[in-house]
């Protein structure tokens, strides 16, 4: 699920929010509302080949989901990294580009899109992302909020969270080496292929606006892990993340577009 800490500086608005527990080779999840969409989701791309998700293989004696545990490490933040991990949302796009996924009970965020070419990770970042030995990204897991959207809706969050889009403050507070923005916007949008460029930078805000609302909306509901973030920080962190890339927006579309 969505984070916080990792992102704009705050606590995790998940906060472990799902109960989790690792049994050797295994991984025991508390269910949701959407977890038969994600469920199917998850099979059809075991079926499809796509090797970058976790298979599902049941529920256990407390009717919590069973999914395969993958082994890896984190991220080194490098540009050939980079650039592995938005060829893996390519593919994972690709790959659930036929999937029926209509009929099927999604969590939407708040504002978000409820239809789309694909089925978006939604929390597509470098925490939520397993890497091999030699860094580049094996898979990507929590997949509770999968849904139907336009392919740009989980590449704008992508971009955000993996070239970073932060400010220099929050990138040294994170241990994130300081990024050449402007160098990693166009190696995710090369290696990705993406065409509509021009969307993009204005996505991101979108997006980020979406995860306040949701954050507030989920929150002051008292769901669980979100109404914690939402009493501890009021989604501050969102808007500081926000205003930055309101701020960068105009030069980095600039720079997209070759200008």
């Amino acid at each position: 699920m969505e984070s916080g800490e990792d992102a704009t500086g705050s606590s995790r608005p998940d906060g472990g929010l799902t109960d989790v527990e690792r049994v050797g080779d295994t991984v025991h999840r508390s269910t949701s509302s959407s977890t038969k969409a994600v469920h199917a989701l998850l099979a059809y791309l075991e079926l499809v080949g796509f090797d970058g998700a976790p298979r599902v293989l049941g529920l256990d004696a407390e009717g919590r989901e069973v999914l395969s545990f993958i082994a890896g490490g984190g991220p080194s933040h490098t540009d050939d990294e980079l650039a592995n991990v938005a060829q893996l949302i390519r593919e994972l796009h690709d790959a659930t580009e036929a999937f029926a996924s209509s009929d099927l009970p999604w969590q939407f965020m708040v504002g978000a899109p409820q239809q789309g070419d694909v089925v978006c990770h939604n929390d597509l970042s470098p925490d939520n992302t397993i890497y091999d030995p030699a860094r580049r990204p094996r898979a990507f897991i929590d997949w509770d909020l999968a849904a139907p959207a336009p392919r740009i809706w989980d590449v704008a969050w992508a971009v955000y969270r993996f070239i970073p889009l932060y400010d220099d403050p929050t990138c040294e507070r994170l241990g994130y080496p300081a990024p050449s923005r402007h160098t990693r916007l166009r190696i995710f949008c090369d290696a990705y292929q993406l065409v509509d460029r021009e969307a993009l930078l204005p996505t991101v805000c979108q997006r980020i606006r979406v995860l306040y609302d949701t954050a507030r909306v989920w929150g002051e509901a008292g769901q669980p892990g979100w109404r914690d973030v939402w009493n501890d920080t009021h989604g501050e962190q969102w808007l500081r993340g926000l205003q930055y890339v309101e701020a960068k927006r105009g030069e980095w579309e600039r720079d997209l577009a070759g200008g």
